[in-house]
């Protein structure tokens, strides 16, 4: 995939005479225009948050996971598929991503991840699977995913996780520890 420039496709726009190629060109730069808006926006954030899109096509996953990271004070958005995980990405801004590897077909998880590194390159990405396989690990490790847990995920081990990246990401874009928000992780500071 070609990077594009605003600038050049508002040049192109400009010198461009039929209507259906500007309406094309006008598309593309808006789409290109939300990504930089949307990059911008999570770059001017003070502190991290703690969103997760969860992708799985498994209800009973999505159902139980989501409602386990929220009781550790994780604000989680769940999706089914890789079209529905796609339009949230869409509309809203996450920290994290918790996504099955293989969702609808083999593999397809990387969709969702390129969809998130497109919108939030600086996103937590950690892939779920019941099929943990040495070829899919080794491709994971290529695409730097923060963590590759098998199903059924230890939860604490899981949070844990998901702490230590979320950690590592906000030390490298400047969140320092006083600012992080406080997750619950259900046991007593005592």
């Amino acid at each position: 995939m070609q990077k594009k420039d605003w600038r050049e496709l508002a040049t192109r726009a400009s010198a461009e005479q039929d209507p259906n190629k500007l309406l094309e060109i006008i598309q593309e730069l808006n789409e290109l225009l939300e990504i930089r808006e949307r990059r911008e926006r999570n770059l001017r954030k003070e502190t991290s948050g703690r969103r997760i899109l969860l992708v799985d096509d498994e209800d009973s996953i999505r159902l139980t996971l989501s409602l386990i990271l929220r009781e550790r004070g994780f604000a989680v958005t769940a999706a089914g598929s890789v079209l529905d995980a796609k339009r949230i990405l869409k509309v809203q801004d996450f920290d994290v991503l918790l996504c099955d590897l293989n969702i609808e077909h083999e593999g397809d998880g990387f969709e969702v991840l390129q969809a998130m590194r497109e919108v939030n390159p600086k996103c937590v990405s950690v892939f779920i699977t019941a099929y943990p396989a040495l070829e899919t690990a080794h491709r994971a490790i290529q695409h730097d995913i923060g963590g590759y847990v098998s199903k059924p995920a230890d939860i604490e081990e899981l949070v844990a996780l998901l702490e230590r990246k979320l950690t590592a990401r906000n030390a490298c874009i400047g969140v320092t520890r006083a600012e992080e928000p406080r997750v619950n992780t259900g046991q007593s500071e005592h």
